[in-house]
């Protein structure tokens, strides 16, 4: 392996792929990296190194990172391509084994980020973002849940909860540093506080955080139904200062599907509920997380999730067929569903989610709405999100000083 040079840093260039997850961890790396023998590049064209950090989720995550792989060694064949995060992990062999992919540098490693995925979990949970108005907030990390089909748990661990008390402080840095959204996120976000000493729960950590916040918003990550109580979700819809947006990992509307993948049945109370909260607050976005194909899924299962879809009114669904993942118990389930019907049934609802987002984007035209600027790509050309996760398109004339503000939507380019 070749080292930098005797006093000059070698230029580090980060490609992500994944989940928010991974986005932190790519953040947390290059914040870690020693400014003595690294400084950040400003392009990939300028890197001596690249760190791909990959996701094992699907096949298709770990198919797209082998050709990202692929692009970035033929793109820029100056830098080195180090792959981390849990594609790494996973297969590490299908890395590995190409020729041009280069083992971590020593100083990444003593940065914590050995093994593919970052381990340090306490003191590296908040990250100041240069020049962003929105951050992540790592609040735990790893699942205690093992589904069936997910391989996620068995990379990343156990759930381990970051004491309330450091998350109080790293917010305060990111609110100091006029960060205008706060995302927390973590593997499963729901667990939160459950291993520490004494328990406390996720509703706890909202309430304490978002007691003092004026100008900064807080968003959730990703929710399990059968880990989050109704009472959270009704007291972030009173909060102007939590985003008016849930994304629910749903995966089947069957109860025979469901108990397969271990997940413990429909939680009809929860999305009964959850019903009613809409229909009450029509500017609230609700995502879902729909997995299809899953072994002996029968036409009348994926039909009960159709029908789910059409009684909870969702906005949007990121819709994944399902995708054998060695180590996991479902990988060795019988009656295993074709994969041309599983892309025909994930295709049968990303029509329907071409329509959902459509309906609430015309819902929207109008309406006032919570906006923070994400970035400003020509001075006619202002990129921003709203609190209920809508994409839009910002004239200067509607800009204020501040990186969140109130405006009125006309026209919104969405990309939920």
């Amino acid at each position: 392996m070749t080292e930098p040079a005797e006093n000059k840093s070698a230029a580090v260039a980060f490609r992500t792929l994944g989940c928010k997850q991974n986005q932190f961890d790519a953040r947390w790396l290059q914040s870690q990296l020693p400014g003595d023998s690294f400084t950040v590049a400003a392009d990939l064209h300028q890197a001596d190194w690249i760190v791909l950090t990959c996701c094992a989720v699907t096949e298709r995550a770990l198919a797209k990172a082998r050709g990202e792989l692929h692009r970035l060694k033929r793109s820029h064949p100056q830098a080195k391509v180090v792959v981390v995060g849990c594609g790494s992990r996973y297969q590490p062999d299908q890395f590995s084994a190409a020729d041009f992919v280069d083992q971590l540098p020593q100083e990444f490693q003593i940065a914590g980020y050995s093994n593919g995925i970052g381990s340090n979990l306490h003191g590296s949970h908040g990250l100041v973002p240069q020049g962003r108005s929105r951050a992540f907030l790592r609040i735990q990390n790893g699942c205690d849940q093992f589904c069936a089909f997910c391989i996620v748990p068995h990379l990343r661990g156990k759930s381990s909860s970051v004491p309330e008390a450091e998350l109080q402080q790293s917010l305060q840095e990111l609110v100091k540093a006029g960060v205008a959204e706060v995302v927390l996120t973590g593997t499963n976000i729901a667990l939160w506080g459950r291993d520490l000493n004494p328990q406390a729960d996720l509703l706890d950590l909202l309430k304490s955080l978002s007691k003092d916040l004026k100008y900064t918003r807080l968003r959730l990550s990703s929710l399990e139904p059968q880990f989050t109580p109704l009472e959270l979700i009704s007291w972030c819809t009173e909060q102007e200062n939590i985003c008016n947006h849930f994304h629910v990992a749903v995966q089947s509307g069957s109860d025979r599907i469901l108990n397969k993948m271990g997940r413990g049945g429909l939680n009809k109370q929860f999305f009964t509920a959850l019903s009613k909260i809409k229909k009450a607050r029509p500017g609230l976005s609700l995502g879902a997380d729909i997995l299809v194909g899953f072994p002996s899924e029968s036409e009348n299962d994926f039909q009960a999730t159709i029908k789910l879809l059409e009684e909870v009114p969702f906005n949007y669904l990121h819709v994944f067929p399902y995708s054998e993942r060695q180590g996991t118990p479902a990988a060795s389930f019988p009656d295993s569903i074709s994969k041309t019907e599983r892309l025909a049934r994930a295709a049968n609802l990303r029509k329907l989610d071409s329509e959902l987002r459509l309906n609430f984007i015309n819902s929207n035209i109008g309406r006032s709405a919570d906006v923070i600027t994400l970035s400003e790509k020509a001075q006619t050309k202002i990129q921003g999100l709203t609190s209920n996760y809508l994409r839009v398109q910002l004239q200067p004339g509607q800009i204020s000083s501040n990186r969140r503000f109130t405006t009125k939507l006309s026209k919104t380019s969405f990309n939920l």
